[in-house]
């Protein structure tokens, strides 16, 4: 007689890969030139700016922009966390400026720094919590889920700030963000620090691949044992809190906080990430890639700004850039099979 012995399900071998047998496939041409493609067109841009726009010839005006950028980097970093999985956080400008008025308001009221910094980072992971309950436990569509957690926390600026701005930002925030390293203000360096920890999470850890595998096939990844709501629940709370980090070195960057400011973060985030998804590690989305795109809109409206083009190009370029970029990033996830992108 024999006695079945019991089968015990395996962790997905998602890590392991076969590096000899990549040294053998010949030199892919086309999907080079499909990876780089962004970075090449962003090195072109500049090259051109640098024979029209005296201005591009000196290291001030990319000093300026790299610096004026790095909140946007970082929101858009944020943004591909849970970006990866499939679903959107919208709620990742918003709960920036939310903290950042918590925390200037606590400060106010005399409330210690310290404190007042572990109360922001705090509503970050509150608001994380609640997306993921909502989108991950009760399953509302993640995109009408966060767009609320916009809305309300737009409304929890506005009430704890009594809808004015708040300015005289205790001066340890101010130079927690604009102190200056190698010339370049610590803001900055924060942002290309969480690139760096975003590419190594993605790319060189088995976390970042059950990423891709949730994002491109959530029931397939459940069922080989991927803890997927697990998974989603703590890129939630990874985005809130990123965010709500993102809202102390806010008020420190610009001294004062606006309420009312939300909004002209929600966009750009979000077309850099998609335009990011179509670069580098294309269909997506990616650090580096997103860098890359918001470094080559930044040109482009520079370059236009220059020309004498009005403001409100700027959010057009934007809109426009972010239609561009999602189609891309679609087709580009479509023809490799996974449908990451979305």
């Amino acid at each position: 007689m024999t006695t079945a012995t019991p089968t015990r399900t395996s962790e997905p071998d998602l890590g392991k890969h076969d590096f000899t047998a990549l040294a053998r496939q010949p030199f892919n041409w086309g999907g080079f030139t499909e990876r780089w493609a962004l970075v090449g067109g962003l090195l072109v841009l500049v090259l051109i700016c640098m024979a029209i726009f005296p201005q591009f010839r000196t290291a001030s005006l990319f000093t300026t922009m790299v610096n004026a950028q790095s909140l946007v980097l970082l929101l858009g970093l944020t943004a591909t966390v849970v970006l990866r999985l499939g679903d959107f956080d919208l709620s990742v400008a918003q709960t920036m400026v939310a903290t950042g008025a918590l925390v200037a308001q606590l400060t106010k009221m005399g409330v210690p720094s310290g404190l007042a910094v572990l109360v922001g980072l705090g509503l970050g992971v509150a608001v994380g919590l609640i997306n993921a309950l909502l989108v991950v436990r009760v399953g509302v569509d993640s995109f009408v889920a966060t767009l609320g957690s916009f809305t309300a926390l737009s409304g929890f600026a506005y009430l704890i700030t009594n809808s004015r701005i708040i300015s005289g930002i205790p001066d340890e925030f101010v130079n927690f963000s604009r102190s200056q390293l190698l010339g370049i203000p610590l803001i900055s360096w924060y942002a290309w620090a969480l690139v760096i920890v975003l590419w190594y999470v993605y790319q060189r850890t088995p976390l970042g691949r059950y990423t891709l595998f949730i994002g491109g096939n959530r029931n397939a990844a459940r069922l080989s044992g991927v803890p997927v709501n697990r998974i989603r629940t703590g890129a939630y709370v990874v985005s809130g809190l990123l965010a709500s980090f993102i809202g102390v070195c806010f008020i420190g960057y610009f001294g004062a906080v606006d309420p009312s400011v939300g909004s002209q973060y929600m966009l750009q985030p979000f077309a850099a990430a998609f335009l990011g998804a179509t670069a580098i590690a294309v269909g997506r989305f990616n650090a580096f890639g997103t860098v890359a795109a918001l470094y080559l809109l930044t040109v482009g409206i520079t370059a236009l700004q220059l020309l004498g083009a009005q403001t409100w190009v700027s959010n057009v370029f934007y809109g426009v850039a972010l239609m561009v970029a999602v189609t891309a990033a679609k087709l580009a996830g479509s023809r490799r099979g996974g449908g990451h992108t979305r």
